[in-house]
């Protein structure tokens, strides 16, 4: 939509454009930061299986199931699955992620909103890669048993779920506070001076 007055876009519109680019860019960051650290620490190896274009999934499965459990793996606590707890890694990960993001948008409501989005993806991304990898299995059986035992067992943990949510996406907003005023320019008496002046 055009303005009728110079042909340009209308003000608002083009602030929303550049909003829904500012949390496409911070999701993007947090997002991959996610995936190379979850990539980086994970226990399971999707190598052993039979290559297959379900593979992905696999890997997806693989990639994200250490960053579900972040308070429970600082804890001690095995991860969904049963494998081993990779310590305070994970949620150091997250902390990283949404230090990032707030950092590089420097907008407390973008941030928020993009960090928030970011661990929604992974989230929905480890329920979809569950079903999904069905194929890459030997038989229906031990995948069902598969599934079953990774769902209850994240159910079983609403701190971590609860903690997905609110800590990284509380983190990214208080970063891109801070980044938000240290980049305002410091107000001394003399430009307050002159600003009564004039």
């Amino acid at each position: 939509m055009k303005s009728l007055q110079n042909g340009k876009p209308y003000p608002m519109r083009l602030e929303v454009d550049l909003g829904m680019r500012s949390i496409a860019m911070g999701l993007m960051i947090g997002l991959g930061i996610l995936t190379l650290g979850g990539a980086l620490i994970t226990p399971y190896s999707p190598s052993s299986q039979t290559p297959n274009q379900y593979n992905i999934f696999r890997v997806i499965l693989a990639t994200y199931t250490p960053l579900l459990t972040p308070i429970s793996s600082a804890a001690g606590v095995r991860m969904v699955g049963g494998g081993g707890p990779q310590g305070a890694i994970p949620i150091l990960i997250w902390l990283v992620a949404a230090l990032a993001t707030g950092i590089a948008l420097r907008d407390p409501g973008r941030s928020g909103k993009a960090m928030f989005a970011s661990a929604s993806i992974i989230l929905l991304l480890w329920i979809a890669s569950v079903f999904l990898s069905a194929p890459t299995w030997p038989d229906l059986n031990s995948w069902l048993t598969e599934v079953d035992l990774l769902t209850s067992d994240l159910i079983s943990r609403p701190i971590d779920i609860i903690s997905l949510f609110t800590i990284p996406t509380g983190l990214a907003i208080l970063a891109a506070q801070i980044a938000q005023l240290k980049r305002r320019p410091v107000r001394t008496e003399t430009s307050m001076d002159e600003d009564y002046y004039l």
